[in-house]
């Protein structure tokens, strides 16, 4: 079951919308053997099925529960998927086990899923993990900045 690039668009939107705004990942839009190749601590993570982003999914929304994703860019071609998105949400539970902040935090990044069979089969993400730090007073911003 081959899709168009914009119903794998539709998939993806369906997916990481309900998945980040609500909690709720959707299975049934993931491939069974769905990889997830994710950047945990400067070291890449290949785990199959839905574990790996049921928990980073959990570890955002229960540090930020009212966590807010927008897609900013949609591009696709055949069966990959990009997005460009901002994530915006108030510490109030401690982002990654660091003790909560209570700050307004904007955490952007880039997405991209590679679909089969109208299923996301694989997904990368690259997130502003140094933009976050700084946000969170952990890291201090470049000297001269705001």
């Amino acid at each position: 079951m081959s899709l168009t690039a914009e119903q794998n668009n539709a998939i993806c939107v369906e997916f990481f919308e309900t998945a980040w705004n609500t909690g709720v990942v959707r299975e049934d839009l993931l491939a069974s053997d769905a990889i997830d190749h994710s950047q945990v601590g400067g070291k890449t993570v290949t785990e199959p099925g839905s574990a790996s982003f049921k928990g980073i999914v959990g570890m955002f929304r229960g540090a930020m529960p009212d966590a807010k994703l927008s897609i900013e860019d949609q591009i696709y071609v055949a069966d990959k998927v990009v997005h460009r998105w901002r994530l915006n949400g108030t510490d109030t539970g401690g982002v990654m086990g660091m003790p909560p902040s209570g700050k307004s935090i904007t955490l952007t990044g880039t997405t991209t899923a590679r679909m089969k069979d109208g299923k996301i089969a694989e997904r990368w993400a690259n997130v502003d993990e140094l933009g976050l730090l700084q946000q969170l007073g952990v890291v201090p911003p470049p000297p001269g900045a705001h």
